[in-house]
């Protein structure tokens, strides 16, 4: 072995050791932000029907209006809107698990 092709390996060895894998605690969730999450309101989780958020905009003549709607107990999510063309958009999307299903209107 060659004094030019021991560098590359020595210096994988250092970055081995100077960035050992991360302690198993780290996975864990701290106490705090359970007590953060009961304090507003996890244990409640399970009564909302539906988060709905509406943004609009008037300001002369540029006038924007969009809304979602997120429903956790049937995990559908849905957007209505404009396109930029000024065309209205209604989008509803069914997730389940790691599979996403999208039904265009």
């Amino acid at each position: 072995m060659t004094k030019a092709s021991r560098v590359p390996v020595i210096g994988v060895l250092l970055v081995g050791a100077l960035c050992p894998p991360a302690p198993v605690w780290a996975q864990q969730r701290p106490a705090i932000a359970d007590k953060i999450a009961k304090a507003h309101g996890l244990d409640s989780f399970g009564q909302i029907d539906a988060i709905r958020y509406t943004f609009k905009i008037d300001a002369g003549p540029l006038k924007l209006s969009r809304s979602w709607v997120w429903e956790p107990k049937t995990d559908q999510i849905s957007y209505e809107g404009k396109d930029k063309a000024g065309n209205p958009v209604k989008v509803a999307v069914k997730l389940a698990g790691s599979s996403t299903w999208m039904d265009a209107k």
